[in-house]
């Protein structure tokens, strides 16, 4: 099996899959800063009341933390295109792996951040407590800590690599 190649069509596709979705969360923002959501969208019991800008401050930065979030699936896809050309020895290796592993520990925290805050601030209720949510924030956590420690690793792959042809 051609793991890079799996990964890299892998990656093509959810990068696809999640733009698509941040373009309509994005467009249901806009659409609802000016109140022109038609009902005919939605099921009827849903409805938009006036929203207050505390929403549409958790609506940006969950935007933007998105961006951050896809910032390093573009990162990872780099570094699955070099494995895929053969490319092992590499400074961009090391770099990409490193950008993108801070990419999903921020986006884990933030999210998890976001997760509490709207809690509080919507349902009025503050509770400490695991749930599915919140397993897969520590996963985009642990994910970007292997990543960081890829990364050092492929750094020092690349010391040792010239290390060898000078000595040779």
């Amino acid at each position: 099996m051609d793991t890079p190649k799996t990964l890299f069509s892998t990656l093509n596709a959810f990068i696809f899959l999640i733009i698509i979705a941040i373009s309509f969360g994005l467009m249901l923002t806009i659409l609802s800063a000016f109140g022109t959501i038609p009902d005919s969208m939605f099921k009827s019991e849903v409805s938009f009341p006036e929203l207050d800008w505390v929403v549409y401050l958790f609506m940006t930065l969950n935007l933007i933390v998105y961006g951050v979030f896809v910032y390093g699936l573009f990162k990872l896809r780099k570094v699955s295109k070099l494995f895929l050309n053969g490319t092992f020895y590499d400074l961009e290796l090391g770099k990409n792996c490193s950008l993108a592993g801070k990419s999903f520990i921020l986006s884990g925290v933030f999210w998890c951040l976001f997760d509490g805050l709207s809690s509080i601030y919507f349902k009025n209720e503050f509770s400490i407590g695991v749930s599915d949510k919140t397993f897969i924030y520590l996963f985009f956590i642990v994910m970007g800590l292997f990543l960081m420690l890829t990364s050092k690793l492929f750094d020092r792959a690349l010391e040792l690599k010239k290390e060898n042809d000078l000595t040779i």
